[in-house]
């Protein structure tokens, strides 16, 4: 059940943060998946959740901006090169998007939803459902997941020090156990991320304090490099 229940409608931000400066994939932001540029299929991917009160486009590049305007996006602004930096967090780039918009007379929201181009393989089903998560009762965020292959689990993983020795990657979680023994792990998948401004305003991250979780069970793609670009438009076709 929503903590929304009593309200007509929560006012939703979707936010889109796509920077220009990639180094490991220089444009990977206006890279063509499936026949549409990872912003583009953003863009429409939240329009067509029907969730969005806003969508707005976070980037500090001049042709990305003029892409996500092209289908539909609010790029009032360019982001500053400080927050554009590869070692910019984007926790930082959400809290200075509400702040903008709050001083431009836009309408306070209730949820903010982050949606990075380089998952091109995200659905509006997924969206909503995240959305869902995270404005259920006791919860204050939500994000996608992914399901950790076994042979992967942290109580099978090792570190090695300068010398080559090993310890394991847990520290007293004692001998190494049988799949079977093991329970499952899931990693965040990059997908779609949903918190809300409350808890951003109470000083929480996007992961809020009470985060609720979406699996996704099917193929993921975070696309980083030339190879995860060669994958999802392996995928989604050319």
């Amino acid at each position: 059940m929503s903590q929304f229940a009593s309200l007509v409608k929560p006012r939703r931000l979707a936010l889109i943060p796509a920077r220009g400066g990639s180094k490991g994939l220089p444009g990977k932001n206006l890279a063509v998946v499936g026949g549409t540029s990872l912003t583009a299929r953003t863009v429409q991917c939240a329009a067509g959740t029907g969730l969005f009160d806003y969508i707005l486009l976070s980037t500090d590049d001049e042709l990305i901006a003029a892409e996500g305007r092209r289908h539909g996006a609010q790029v009032p602004w360019l982001r500053s090169p400080v927050l554009a930096s590869d070692t910019a967090a984007v926790v930082d780039t959400v809290r200075d998007s509400l702040r903008r918009l709050q001083e431009a007379g836009v309408a306070a929201f209730d949820v903010v939803v982050l949606l990075e181009p380089t998952s091109p393989l995200r659905t509006e089903e997924l969206v909503k459902r995240t959305v869902a998560a995270a404005e259920s009762v006791g919860a204050d965020a939500a994000l996608t997941v992914s399901a950790v292959p076994l042979h992967y689990h942290p109580r099978k993983q090792l570190c090695l020090d300068a010398e080559g020795f090993a310890t394991l990657f847990e520290t007293g979680s004692g001998p190494v156990l049988n799949r079977q023994e093991l329970g499952r792990t899931f990693i965040r998948n990059g997908m779609c991320y949903a918190t809300r401004t409350s808890a951003l305003a109470a000083g929480a991250g996007i992961l809020g304090t009470r985060l609720r979780t979406v699996l996704v069970p099917g193929p993921v793609v975070n696309i980083d490099d030339a190879e995860d670009l060669a994958l999802a438009r392996k995928i989604l076709g050319l």
